[in-house]
């Protein structure tokens, strides 16, 4: 391909694909490492020369759906023959039957060997112009062109698969191929649970994976795709690239059983489900293999559902300067990019771990299509082997250097780039000469694992399975060592190795491979440049080595698990409880509460996971025992659910080949539950003295429960179905649906909120949904009269979904509480501003209306990914800073200072800060002003660097009395400027970048002395638990990041006795606080994305200070600091003074308690570099790729 005779007439030799360097015109050399690669791409141009693609490998895209029009897209969906039979097969012009031979015959209208949307082009049906139905230019349908042509339902000016789906006659509510999906013409959506997988809002992210996978070569139209033979199945599981695992789940399922050979996600989803990783187990076992993006936030996180068993995890490595042709090195880090023990693969490319998974997947279909040629069948896992034995190795000798200017590489594996870069052309050349890796799996012990050697009763087992069935023998050996990314001479066997095994013989299975004692294990190691924080001090990596022996030479294979063990070697903790850390088995977004369900006067430890699980434990006994009625299960999801009365739209999967054969080679349907994403609610709905507990599931059920399990009379409730706008305008537009224009889902996010809306001494159910409402319910399930509210601002035209929990607090003084909420509408240009509505409690029928006077308010907040950071995602925080006996709103976007407004803001000018703000304050010219201080002004005493900017990013508020002078401060939690400066990608190694959570004084508007305290990785959707775990009578901020701690630090940024603990794991959720075991004494309980529940000891008295005791301050979930907690009450007698700073000033916390300190102003005031700092964040993030359409709309 170095020819340019050679090339396509759509190719421009992307740097990322070729085997050599493109033309350079800078005169600094290339690395080394570099050199010795050769290349600056992955050979894709060589790898073409085997192959480039077979029509029979499918690809199934999962993700935001398609947009149908796509020309380099539109003849490389995979049409569905076996659905489009008799009259609905192509016809000729004259409207006879077409020719075609084999599966094809009947079909291939055009000859051209393949049955595409291109065999419909003449069929009489669908030729021929409809005068005076102009279709449409461009997505927004705004933009009329010519005539359609009769085929162009869907009035796009062009003859696409949807246009078949659309047509008459077409879907025909017959499952004629019998595989449980009725009219699956060409893909799914799992996300509307309907067969047109149409990207309704025009998001675009679906359709820019197809292309990077799939795109069509040779038509002068964008790039080929790296495997542009291959076909792919549009499978659509929400509106962007982040959404529920469940509905990932079922696309994966529907992929296996339907003909494909690679997955292809580029997801981040909120949860990581029993049913997610059956699937994705499923797909491995029908040797599918799962190509899964490591995420985009230069982060450790473990993203989700690419952190499971059998998915190869990918992201990209880059050139370094603002060009190719200008830059010294094509193997740079992309910043944009996350990293970590889990890696496996490197792929070059520009957009961030998006790009990554497209094309690693194609790959991965030329890898299919090469064993086909080469009559192979192979299993996912030789496929995986194929990726890792065959990379470039990074191994840049310049990182090792004094102060690099590039991230640590060193020779074999490391967590900036897994395996290394991958090569096409030698997965090629290695299927050509039959020379096939062994496979090599591990599936136990979990990523990540945290195992405590003090609560383990012996060795533990790793199990997986090595093989080598096309060699003559094989030999493996199980090794472990120290850190994340050992040096080959650090490995030690765990096992004697086993030499010239029959090839015939599997190792493993259900046998273990090997097992270790994890009370010897030294974890000691020099600390990795990548773990400044010891994030990854107690982790070991486990490997297990094998080499398959050929007559042609030997093939290596290799799989690796990195687990942290917490022995007497490096300090156990002595505070956890009994019985933990409990593995749940599902991911613990929802937040932990504490309270006495089983009436035995000791609180019970309540914790929802994704799996549609509700626990309730008691700690009586001494250990975690699940109460009695406990667990508590959801409904089965839709299309899983076998009782279809419930939701008669939603078609049934059941009787696809997955789930008819259940758990017995399939996939248990029982394992399909919703997903419990938020917080429980906690009260006594009806006056008979005891609990009740109210849940809420992503997909929109609200599950109300007795202390014993059973549902409450009318519970539980669905909130109502939102199907897809109609294309068609002469169709009914229905109540609520989704498409450019209307940002609408089925579903929540919201905690419930227990709430007296009547007067009548018992709580309303409240929450907020995806179709834009506030919904108030009685206990008996009825709605209450003047409910749903809809939140629309008159300042944006697209209304949108709710996140964000309510916040209740009476502003008008009626005696009935208003409700503040964030809503994810966008606000400007760009949308760079949310709004925030104040209801009124009695809703629609409230004399002026719902909304309170001078409500919605619009805040700066920008834009950073969908769902979860756009608009106002945060819930709101009510507290009375200026002691009128009034709450102010305590507001908080993304990117922007937070504001406490009055219950009347004021007339807002603009997107100015409403008027009436505090806390009131003088500014450093002794001019009175409101508001709290920029962002830049830091505490005297932080550990931060203080030349960078705090942003508030993806967190949502808390107040607490941190200096305990009578005031509740503000607590919010982000990152550093030059950590948004690191998210916009890149080659460039960012040389510094700070998680940090902020407390602003709410009486004087500073930072207290300590804050911004520095954390490790971000806090994501949660807000800050605040109560006195130190036992000194000042309360800490106690929080859990995606860096495997849990934070508790003062005012002065010191933390309580044995914190910070370590989780290894992504904490998403507010800890909780309060006594469980009945020792006066206060308990810390929080849970991991990876499944963990932990539960620590802790100094604080359980009557102490005790400021916001879980998500949401209170068991009712109100966000309101002026209700009083049932715990707590404590005050320290004087003002937090801080002594004098001491500590690690690299920012490492340190432990050891708190301080007392007097509240100081800062240094400077800093104007308005708040402002200055968004927009600057709004202008770094505006090219990512990856979290954005990546596609024209």
């Amino acid at each position: 391909m170095h020819d340019k005779a050679n090339w396509p007439n759509d190719f421009n030799a992307r740097w990322n694909y070729i085997s050599y360097f493109p033309e350079r015109t800078t005169q600094v050399p290339l690395l080394d490492a570099d050199t010795k690669l050769g290349a600056s791409g992955m050979s894709v141009d060589k790898a073409w020369t085997y192959t480039v693609g077979s029509d029979n490998v499918k690809i199934a895209v999962i993700d935001s759906g398609i947009q149908w029009e796509n020309p380099d897209l539109v003849n490389k969906v995979a049409l569905n023959s076996a659905e489009l039979k008799g009259d609905k097969r192509p016809q000729t012009a004259a409207g006879a039957e077409c020719g075609g031979t084999g599966a094809l015959a009947g079909y291939d209208c055009n000859g051209d060997g393949s049955f595409t949307v291109a065999d419909y082009r003449d069929d009489p049906r669908f030729a021929g112009v409809v005068a005076g139905e102009p279709c449409f230019t461009d997505g927004d349908r705004k933009k009329p062109g010519a005539d359609r042509i009769k085929g162009d339902i869907n009035r796009n000016c062009i003859l696409d698969p949807g246009d078949i789906i659309a047509f008459p006659g077409f879907s025909d509510g017959v499952d004629d191929d019998a595989n449980g999906y009725t009219d699956d013409i060409a893909g799914w959506d799992f996300f509307k649970n309907d067969n047109d997988p149409y990207d309704d809002t025009r998001f675009g992210h679906g359709t820019g994976e197809a292309e990077d996978s799939s795109a069509e070569a040779n038509n002068g139209d964008g790039d080929p795709g790296v495997c542009p033979g291959c076909r792919f199945i549009p499978l659509r599981v929400g509106d962007s690239f982040i959404g529920d695992a469940n509905d990932f789940g079922k696309a994966v399922v529907y992929a296996t059983d339907n003909g494909a050979k690679v997955v292809q996600e580029a997801l981040g989803t909120l949860d990581q489900t029993l049913f997610s990783k059956a699937a994705i187990d499923y797909a491995y076992s029908k040797n599918v293999i799962v190509v899964a993006s490591m995420a985009d936030e230069n982060s450790r996180h473990h993203n989700m559902p690419g952190t499971a068993n059998h998915t190869l995890t990918v992201h990209t490595v880059r050139y370094n300067e603002q060009k190719p042709e200008s830059s010294n090195t094509y193997v740079a880090y992309d910043m944009c990019s996350n990293y970590g023990g889990h890696l496996s693969m490197s792929i070059s490319g520009t957009s961030c771990s998006s790009e990554a998974t497209g094309r690693a997947s194609g790959i991965a279909g030329l890898v299919y299509s090469m064993a086909e040629k080469k009559g192979l069948t192979l299993t996912a896992e030789e496929v995986i082997q194929l990726f890792k034995m065959n990379a470039d190795d990074i191994d840049v000798a310049e990182s090792r250097m004094p102060s690099p200017a590039y991230y640590y590489s060193h020779a074999g594996f490391d967590q900036r780039f897994g395996y290394g870069r991958a090569n096409a052309a030698r997965m090629m050349q290695a299927i050509d000469s039959g020379m096939i890796p062994p496979e090599v799996d591990v599936v136990s012990p979990e990523w990540f694992e945290p195992i405590h050697a003090d609560r383990t009763s012996g060795p533990i087992a790793v199990m997986g399975r090595v093989s080598a069935l096309r060699a003559k023998s094989y030999d493996f050996k199980v090794q472990w060592a120290p850190g994340v990314q050992p040096e080959e001479a650090d490995y030690k066997d765990l096992v004697a190795p086993l030499t010239n095994i029959p090839a015939a013989t599997v190792s493993g299975g259900a046998a273990q491979l090997a097992q270790f004692d994890p009370r010897q294990i030294d974890t000691a190691h020099t600390r990795d440049p990548d773990s400044p924080h010891g994030e990854n001090d107690r982790s070991i990596s486990i490997r297990v080595h094998a080499v398959a022996h050929y007559d042609g030479g030997d093939v290596h294979g290799e799989a690796r698990r990195v687990v942290a063990i917490t022995n007497e070697k490096n300090g156990l903790d002595a505070d956890l409880l009994p019985g933990f850390p409990m593995n749940l088995g599902a991911s613990l977004e929802g937040s932990v509460k504490l309270a006495d369900i089983d009436g035995d006067g000791q609180r019970d430890i309540v914790v929802p996971d994704s799996s549609g699980r509700l626990h309730v434990f008691s700690m009586k006994s001494g250990k975690p025992t699940e109460v009695a009625g406990f667990p508590y299960l959801t409904h089965r999801i839709d299309g899983i659910n076998p009782d279809l009365s419930t939701e008669p739209t939603v078609p049934s999967y059941l009787a696809a080949p997955a789930y008819k054969a259940g758990a017995q080679g399939g996939i248990d349907p029982m394992l399909a539950r919703e997903a419990v994403m938020a917080a429980a609610a906690i009260g006594d709905l009806n006056g008979d003295g005891k609990p009740e507990i109210v849940l809420t599931s992503w997909p929109g059920s609200i599950y109300v429960l007795d202390a014993t399990g059973k549902d409450l009379p009318g519970w539980p409730k669905r909130l109502p179905l939102v199907p897809s706008c109609p294309l068609d305008t002469s169709k009914p537009m229905p109540a609520s649906c989704m498409d450019t224009f209307h940002g609408f889902a089925r579903g929540t996010y919201s905690a419930p909120v227990l709430v007296d809306l009547t007067k009548d001494g018992k709580p309303e159910i409240v929450i907020s949904a995806f179709d834009g409402n506030l919904y108030a319910y009685k206990t008996d399930g009825s709605m209450l009269e003047g409910y749903p509210v809809a939140l629309k601002s008159p300042r944006s035209d697209r209304p949108s979904r709710i996140m964000a929990t309510p916040t209740a607090v009476d502003l008008n003084g009626d005696g009935i509480p208003e409700l503040v909420s964030g809503s994810n509408q966008q606000i400007g240009g760009g949308g760079g501003a949310g709004p925030v509505f104040a209801v009124d409690g009695r809703g629609n029928n409230a004399p002026g209306g719902p909304y309170l006077p001078n409500w919605p308010i619009a805040m700066t907040s920008v834009k950073l990914y969908p769902v979860i950071a756009e608009g106002i995602v945060a819930s709101q925080a009510a507290a009375d800073l200026d002691g009128d006996g009034v709450a102010e709103i305590v507001i908080q976007g993304n990117g922007a200072p937070p504001i406490a407004v009055k219950a009347d803001p004021g007339p807002q000018a603009g997107f100015e800060e409403p008027p009436n703000r505090l806390p009131k304050r003088t500014d450093e010219t002794g001019a009175e002003t409101y508001g709290f201080q920029s962002m830049s002004n830091f505490g005297s005493q932080t550990k931060a660097d203080t030349n960078d900017v705090m942003l508030p990013l993806f967190s949502q508020p808390s107040v607490g009395d941190m200096d305990q002078d009578g005031v509740p401060d503000l607590i919010v939690s982000g990152g550093s400027l030059t950590l948004a400066g690191s998210l916009a990608g890149g080659g460039q190694r960012a040389e510094r970048s700070q998680q940090l959570i902020a407390i602003w004084s709410g009486k004087t508007g500073a930072m207290l002395p300590g804050a911004p305290i520095v954390v490790e990785d971000y806090t994501f959707l949660l807000n800050h638990a605040v109560a006195d775990v130190s036992g000194d009578g000042y309360p800490e901020v106690i929080t859990g990041t995606g860096g495997y701690f849990v934070h508790a630090a003062d005012g002065c940024g010191n933390e309580a006795p044995g914190f910070p603990k370590f989780t290894n794991g992504w904490v998403a959720s507010t800890a909780a606080v309060g006594d469980v075991d009945g020792d006066k004494a206060l308990e810390v309980v929080v849970g991991t994305r990876e499944g963990y529940l932990f539960a620590w000891h802790t100094k604080g008295k359980s009557d102490g200070a005790i400021e916001w005791e879980s998500f949401h301050h209170d068991n009712a979930n109100t966000g309101n600091y002026l209700n009083k907690l049932d715990q707590g009450g404590g005050k320290a007698s004087t003002p937090l003074i801080c002594a004098a700073a001491d500590g690690d000033a690299s920012g490492k916390l340190d432990a050891g308690g708190g301080c007392g300190c007097r509240t100081a102003s800062s240094t400077s005031e800093g104007s308005n570099l708040g402002l200055a700092s968004a927009a600057a964040l709004a202008a770094l993030l505006v090219g990512r790729r990856r979290r954005a359409a990546r596609v024209a709309a």
